[in-house]
C-alpha cells in the first residue's frame, strides 16, 4: 500500500495567486507586444517585414491561447484543490499534488517561452523601428 503524503493547502493557495499573478502580467506583456508589432506593421510594405509580422501574430495568439488554458486548468485545480481541503482537513492528497507539479512545470515552461518570445521580438524591434 503506498503511503499518502499531506500538504497543507497553503502551500498550494499561495503558488496559484503567483501563477494568476503571471499570466495577468503576461497577458498583459503579448497585448503590449502585439501593439508594437501593428505600429511596425503600419510603418513596412516590404515582403521579409510583413513575413515577420505575420509570424509574430501567430505566436501571440499561441501564447494567449496557452495562457488562457493554463488560467482555466488552475482554477479547475483550484476546485479540486478546495474539494481535499474539506476532505481532508485542509491538506491536499496525492493526486491533487501530482496534478499541481503538473500545473507547475507547464506554468514555468510558458514563463519561459513567452520570455524568449520577448527577447527574440526585442531584437526584431531594434532591427525595424
Amino acid at each position: 500500500m503506498a503511503e499518502s503524503v499531506l500538504y497543507h493547502v497553503d502551500r498550494m493557495a499561495d503558488e496559484h495567486s503567483e501563477w494568476h499573478r503571471g499570466i495577468a502580467f503576461y497577458t498583459q506583456e503579448l497585448d503590449f507586444m502585439r501593439n508594437r508589432l501593428a505600429v511596425v506593421s503600419s510603418k513596412y510594405t516590404r515582403i521579409e517585414v510583413k513575413a515577420e509580422v505575420e509570424s509574430y501574430q501567430n505566436q501571440f495568439i499561441v501564447q494567449r491561447d496557452n495562457l488562457d488554458r493554463l488560467k482555466h486548468d488552475i482554477g479547475s485545480h483550484e476546485s479540486n484543490l478546495n474539494r481535499d481541503s474539506q476532505e481532508l482537513h485542509d491538506h491536499v492528497g496525492n493526486t491533487t499534488l501530482a496534478a499541481h507539479d503538473v500545473i507547475r512545470d507547464r506554468y514555468d515552461e510558458l514563463e519561459t517561452t513567452i520570455n524568449q518570445l520577448r527577447q527574440e521580438f526585442n531584437r526584431f524591434l531594434a532591427k525595424w523601428m
